[in-house]
């Protein structure tokens, strides 16, 4: 795909990969290898945004619940996939041509083991001094716990400044992603009759986001249906309410 062929490309994509269990059940696999898939895809979906120049590109990878309330055996196979993926992006080429920053958004500290955490780690490191672009990957993200960290947290600084006033810049600055742009353009797969944006993603970032629905399981939702998605954006008139 080259850029050119698309006029008004937004700013910042999401991607909320919904359905890689359903896409394995589907053809009797494993659920776990319906993520495998999805991680295909998702290289080919970076790629993708890079060759249109979306400048801040963002994946939803699992919410805290995927990660703490899936069958164990999921979620030890999600993981090395994630572990995987992280070395394989510190590798990519593309990351450095495109100058690509690469953040790791969530609790996921909290709850990925050692050697993933430490691939998560040494990803951010590897990418922390570009600026062209940025990619960010949600891991044990649920924009609810993010609105309620942030919240705490401005009224703990509250407390140590009596004058401190309430703005919507002073929200944004606590949130976990208040360094990314808002959101223009937030994808979900895997929709089918449900079409909805689950636990609050990025709440803030999402309040004048334009959405789209497609009903194509993760791993089916492949460039082509991309760069159609996005070409649906172009062509749409943004009125923030007016």
């Amino acid at each position: 795909m080259n850029k050119k062929e698309i006029k008004n490309i937004p700013n910042h994509i999401v991607v909320v990969p919904d359905g890689n269990r359903r896409w394995a059940k589907k053809r009797g696999l494993s659920p776990w290898e319906g993520h495998l898939e999805g991680a295909r895809n998702t290289e080919k979906l970076v790629e993708a945004a890079f060759d249109m120049d979306i400048k801040c590109f963002s994946l939803w990878g699992s919410s805290w619940a995927n990660l703490t309330e899936r069958p164990k055996a999921e979620v030890k196979a999600l993981v090395k996939i994630y572990e995987r993926y992280f070395r394989k992006l510190i590798k990519n080429k593309k990351i450095y041509q495109n100058g690509a920053r690469v953040n790791i958004i969530g609790r996921w500290r909290e709850v990925l083991p050692e050697k993933c955490a430490r691939a998560a780690d040494d990803l951010i490191k590897a990418t922390k001094d570009h600026s062209e672009r940025l990619l960010n990957i949600f891991i044990a993200y649920n924009g609810t716990d993010e609105m309620l960290a942030a919240i705490k947290d401005i009224v703990k600084e509250g407390r140590e400044n009596k004058g401190l006033k309430i703005t919507g810049a002073l929200l944004k600055k606590h949130l976990w992603s208040g360094d990314l742009p808002l959101v223009d353009f937030l994808i979900r797969t895997g929709s089918g009759d449900d079409p909805h944006n689950s636990a609050g993603f990025m709440m803030w970032g999402c309040a004048n986001s334009q959405l789209y629905f497609a009903k194509e399981f993760y791993p089916d939702f492949d460039e082509k249906k991309f760069t159609a998605a996005v070409n649906d954006f172009a062509k749409r008139q943004r009125r923030y309410g007016k």
